[in-house]
């Protein structure tokens, strides 16, 4: 929870309340039927009981639960899930606004015109990674929206819409952390430098006080080497809770 525990009352619209949950299913969320899905392992159950709070703050109908076991990849492993109920079913559902008809997320025109600095946010801590590396004395900051989900033209067009709705220049980054051009895909994400970082810290700064604690790093703009070395470095410490 942020400093000082409970999220105060937001005086948002139902409508704002929508464009600002959008973050969510364009990260790690998924949804159907009016309900929002997000599920952590519970190295994140912090965040989990962060949304909670969040969904009280903003007057929205959810549910949660914390510690069960699921199977993954790496064996059974402890998650939290949270479920949000949308205000307005219809933003989205018509016409393949979060979904195309395969049934694969996609950052739809009607989404990327109308989420807000709130749902970016959401959208970032999800997503989002900050770094700070050292070439001898000369630092170097930049950041990560880890996009690998969308295609090349879809992250053009999440590009397109950082350009004309904030002056944020992004560039589009083939991923080269192991995990591109697995079984010959290769895949894409969108790249901050230190100038453009800043220009989104500022755009998402009014709700920047009220972020979980442990996600403070994520927005820390001290120069202080925060990179993991390797790929195999951030898969172990991603999901064996290291």
């Amino acid at each position: 929870m942020p400093i000082g525990g409970r999220i105060p009352i937001l005086k948002l619209s139902k409508k704002e309340i929508n464009y600002a949950l959008f973050g969510l299913v364009l990260g790690d969320g998924s949804y159907r039927k009016g309900i929002i899905k997000v599920s952590y392992s519970n190295k994140q159950r912090f965040y989990v009981e962060w949304l909670e709070g969040l969904c009280k703050a903003l007057g929205l109908k959810h549910t949660a639960s914390y510690e069960f076991y699921t199977k993954t990849t790496f064996g059974k492993r402890l998650y939290s899930h949270i479920n949000i109920w949308v205000p307005d079913r219809r933003h989205f559902e018509k016409y393949n606004r979060v979904y195309n008809n395969s049934g694969r997320k996609i950052p739809s025109k009607y989404v990327l015109r109308r989420i807000n600095p709130l749902g970016l946010l959401l959208w970032y801590l999800d997503d989002g990674q900050l770094h700070v590396s050292f070439k001898g004395t000369k630092a170097k900051r930049f950041a990560y929206l880890n996009t690998q989900s969308f295609t090349l033209a879809e992250n053009k067009r999440i590009q397109q819409m950082f350009k004309e709705r904030f002056d944020i220049d992004l560039s589009i980054h083939t991923d080269n952390s192991g995990f591109s051009n697995h079984k010959g895909k290769i895949y894409y994400r969108l790249y901050f430098n230190a100038t453009n970082f800043r220009k989104f810290y500022d755009i998402v700064r009014p709700y920047l006080h009220l972020i979980p604690e442990e996600f403070s790093y994520k927005f820390n703009m001290q120069y202080r080497p925060n990179r993991l070395k390797t790929s195999a470095e951030y898969a172990a410490s991603k999901y064996n809770g290291n």
